[in-house]
């Protein structure tokens, strides 16, 4: 009796050792490791102490969930991060920074491929880094097999990815997969700044065909100076691209391997782009404009977003081998496109276009505003030849054009409540054809008039004025709110226009902005950081002064790019581009 006793403990004892190892998570077992390569101490065990010194040693650590690598701030760090392992379900790897100081550097070195790398690897959350380097990729996320999920990049600054360009899929930050046989699932790219490639893309996010990729965020980013593309999704369902801005894309001297845009998505199901902006925008070829619903898309939607001083159209749709359906364009703001007059006759503001079989059912283009004053007489909205597009809808649009013709005749639509208003160019007979083109219209409750001077053709400059935001310190909070993200990326593009004419940037906070000022490289664009006392507020704050002190315009909470821009076109007249300075990018063909 006694030995049966005994086997009932010790089997009692053994069922509760396995359901006590069945509770310990894996942040039971989580290491921290410093690096700094900076470092002069003999020791290095990866510890605060002792931190590990070179990127090859961090190369061959063993990482799993809630494992944490620290780069500290300051240092730099010769090479590329390919580091092993993956995390599990709310137990991702850290990759980020500690200490004070700028950001810590990765530079990779000259035949280096990428400066940070995964493959077939899941669950990680990075930010953070400043990384510079590599031949093909900047950033590189990919696979060839299983599921990989939840892959957090934030407040990374990728840059001068230099090597000879050869196709699409490479650049600053690039997630792809490779072939049918993986599928990525939660990916947000959020403080993303890439500048300054060779090669193709800004950010460049894809699944495949057979398995796209899911839940896809990319917001609050910069990307300029690049050869192609500045933000694109590919192969995507449920995808979101926000409050971001590119300008300089498109900057390939010879067309070589397609054609580019600012913004814009391809084979992507309910996918929506808003609150961007995007200018200065080029292309060597025959497209290319700043946002684009592209062929393959189904329920995708262009909203809120600013396109201004473009060389190509503010948005295309386009339809090719399958339908483009459910499309919605509604509430941008275009302004100064079509620049070239080439690009110009042939794309207009809004092109929709078909071709090899491919068609638009379902299009929705309402409330947007869209000033269209190009070089020649060409519609504002355009369309290609033999277009096959079905369920058009024109609804509470502002057209201002300085030609006759506001829509290609050739559109099958149906317009309601549009307000055409047509530039007075003292051309003789000039306002009688643009009343008559009007008429031939498929429209109903709309009108057309003459259009009031440009405010921003007036004159205007900047000196003296200035834009003031402020917010409390509760913002910064659990790595910025949501707000205030959005904002940074807003006042760092007015402060790059209008700055060099005189505007005056400052962010006000009682909050230590000491990172924030440096991370964001606030100096460079001339926006000032100030500390103030205590903020009554507790909201973010923003305000327009004009030189006599006055406040012209003032809002609470996020602020789009369209109301921004157009507010500070009127009040400081349009940005003067001359001394924005384009980073060093030799055409590669």
């Amino acid at each position: 009796m006694k030995r049966t006793g005994d086997r009932h403990w010790q089997l009692v004892l053994l069922v509760a050792l396995i359901v006590s190892a069945s509770q310990i998570t894996p942040s039971a077992f989580a290491k921290t490791y410093y690096v700094d390569c900076d470092s002069s101490q003999a020791a290095s065990d990866g510890s605060l102490a002792a931190p590990l010194r070179a990127l090859d040693r961090v190369n061959t650590l063993k990482l799993r969930g809630d494992d944490q690598v620290l780069f500290k701030r300051g240092s730099v760090c010769s090479g590329s991060l390919r580091m092993e392992g993956s995390g599990s379900d709310g137990h991702p790897i850290i990759v980020s920074a500690y200490g004070s100081g700028p950001l810590p550097r990765i530079e990779a070195k000259n035949q280096s491929e990428s400066s940070f790398r995964l493959f077939n690897q899941a669950c990680w959350e990075v930010s953070s880094l400043d990384l510079q380097g590599g031949t093909e990729y900047g950033v590189f996320i990919g696979g060839d097999a299983g599921s990989l999920h939840h892959f957090h990049l934030r407040d990374l600054r990728v840059h001068d990815v230099r090597g000879k360009l050869k196709r699409k899929e490479s650049g600053l930050v690039v997630i792809r997969s490779d072939g049918a046989a993986v599928t990525f699932d939660d990916i947000e790219l959020d403080g993303i700044l890439a500048s300054n490639t060779t090669q193709w893309a800004g950010i460049f996010v894809s699944g495949s065909r057979e398995k796209p990729a899911t839940h896809v965020r990319i917001q609050n980013s910069m990307v300029h100076d690049v050869q192609g593309d500045g933000i694109v999704m590919f192969n995507t369902k449920d995808g979101r691209i926000a409050r971001s801005a590119a300008w300089h894309t498109g900057m390939e001297h010879a067309e070589s391997i397609g054609t580019p845009n600012a913004i814009w998505t391809w084979q992507c199901a309910d996918c929506m782009v808003e609150q961007n902006e995007a200018f200065l925008t080029d292309s060597p070829g025959v497209d290319g404009g700043a946002f684009d619903i592209d062929y393959g898309n189904s329920r995708n939607t262009v909203r809120n977003n600013f396109a201004h001083d473009t060389q190509g159209y503010c948005v295309s749709i386009f339809g090719a081998h399958s339908v483009t359906a459910a499309s919605v364009v509604e509430g941008n703001l275009c302004l100064n496109n079509g620049m070239s007059p080439r690009l110009a006759q042939r794309q207009g503001a809004i092109l929709i276009m078909t071709w090899e079989n491919g068609s638009v059912d379902g299009l929705d283009i309402r409330d947007n505003r869209i000033d269209w004053q190009p070089g020649g007489d060409t519609a504002a909205i355009q369309t290609g030849d033999k277009l096959d597009a079905r369920n058009v809808f024109l609804a509470n649009n502002e057209i201002i054009s300085n030609g006759t013709t506001f829509v290609n005749p050739l559109l099958t639509y149906r317009g309601e409540k549009n307000r055409y208003l047509f530039v007075d160019g003292d051309t003789e007979g000039a306002n009688a054809i643009a009343e008559h083109r009007f008429a031939l219209l498929p429209e109903t409750h709309s009108s057309v008039g003459l259009a009031s001077p440009r405010k921003e053709d007036e004159a205007h400059r900047a000196r003296g004025w200035q834009l003031i935001a402020s917010f409390p310190k509760s913002m910064l909070q659990s790595g910025g709110d949501p707000v205030l993200r959005g904002m940074l990326v807003n006042l760092k593009s007015a402060a790059l226009q209008f700055g060099q004419m005189g505007l005056r940037t400052t962010i006000r906070s009682d909050a230590d902005m000491t990172e924030l000022s440096s991370d964001w490289l606030g100096g460079e664009v001339g926006m000032e950081f100030v500390h103030v006392p205590p903020l009554t507020d507790t909201d973010f704050s923003l305000k327009i002064i004009s030189p006599l002190g006055q406040i012209v315009q003032e809002w609470k909470g996020y602020i789009g790019p369209a109301t921004l821009g157009g507010a500070l076109r009127s009040a400081c007249g349009k940005p003067s581009y001359g001394r924005l300075t384009f980073e060093a990018v030799p055409a590669t063909d």
